[in-house]
């Protein structure tokens, strides 16, 4: 009985159901950080932002609980662009969009002579539609912002591709196959003019569908993910700042049929560091790291070790009165 799965391009890759009727080891750890990337807040009318991202995730740490085991027989690691474009069609009302590029890489076999066996797949990812809506625009009297959105996840990323006339297994598919929802609120606060300080909670959580197209008769579903990102953000000389959040990510085990998936699911809390540096009031660009302080995953599953990814921000139309949040200093 052959198994295929399917993994969710939000900060989700969920590894290996084999092909043979046992349960091989999963993972709930992150493909194309769709999720993790609805970062900025809602923009004015007629404000047009683009974020174009890179992010390296090596996720080849193995878990079991909170305890982590020794493996050095498998490397994996995945590479995404991201692409979010933000338009204000009011100073309430904004349409976000955000697509991905994957490539992933996992070598197995590294303690056998002569080295290990690398598969490689690459293709479009899934994307984030979603309209927001400032409920408080920041401005010099009142200096927070807060917003809220929803939309949807859809798949545009494949879940066929194939190696020697097999499809390979959900870890290596760059698209998830499921329309998932989506749900977002953003809160800023400054306390100028005493410090540039400021303060921010960024939430989102996925409701996920389900795919259908792996077996006949098969229902798979990935599990529910929550991610929250608490942070500040100041300057630190001239145009350059830093920002420095903790964020906890939280998904819920996987189902088939209605039945939980072992090894799958589990909590995530992690250090975000990252440096911005503003070249004018259109251009702007992001260093940003991820390392794990506390993981407990549902059973054993390859984890995140670390991530890395840098920013691009092109800003246009910018009104400084009203302009565009997005966790940067004013």
């Amino acid at each position: 009985m052959n198994m295929n799965i399917r993994i969710p391009l939000a900060l989700s890759v969920f590894l290996l159901f084999s092909a043979i009727p046992i349960m091989a080891q999963t993972c709930s750890c992150a493909g194309a950080p769709l999720i993790s990337s609805q970062s900025t807040g809602a923009s004015s009318a007629g404000n047009f932002l683009f974020g174009l991202t890179y992010e390296y995730h090596d996720i080849s740490s193995l878990y079991s609980g909170s305890t982590r085991l020794e493996d050095e027989t498998v490397t994996r690691n995945t590479q995404s662009v991201l692409f979010e474009v933000n338009y204000g069609i009011t100073d309430q009302f904004s349409l976000s969009g955000t697509f991905s590029y994957v490539d992933k890489d996992r070598t197995t076999g590294l303690h056998r002579p002569g080295g290990g066996t690398t598969v490689n797949t690459n293709g479009l990812g899934d994307g984030i539609i979603m309209a927001r809506y400032t409920l408080h625009q920041q401005t010099i009297w009142d200096q927070y912002h807060v917003a809220v959105g929803a939309g949807v996840k859809a798949p545009f990323g494949t879940t066929s591709l194939q190696r020697n006339g097999f499809t390979m297994n959900a870890d290596m598919q760059p698209g998830t196959g499921a329309w998932d929802g989506v749900v977002w609120s953003y809160l800023s606060t400054s306390f100028l003019p005493h410090t540039t300080l400021n303060l921010f909670l960024n939430t989102t959580y996925r409701q996920t569908g389900s795919n259908d197209r792996f077996a006949e008769g098969d229902s798979y579903r990935f599990g529910n993910e929550f991610v929250s990102d608490l942070g500040v953000t100041n300057e630190l000389a001239g145009n350059l700042s830093y920002m420095i959040s903790l964020q906890y990510r939280s998904t819920s085990s996987d189902q088939l049929n209605g039945n939980n998936m072992p090894n799958t699911g589990g909590k995530w809390l992690s250090a975000v560091p990252s440096l911005n540096f503003s070249v004018s009031d259109m251009v702007s660009v992001r260093l940003s790291g991820r390392v794990p302080v506390y993981q407990n995953l549902n059973g054993t599953q390859p984890t995140t070790s670390y991530a890395v990814s840098g920013t691009l921000f092109l800003n246009f139309n910018r009104n400084k009165d009203d302009g565009f949040d997005y966790g940067l200093p004013r």
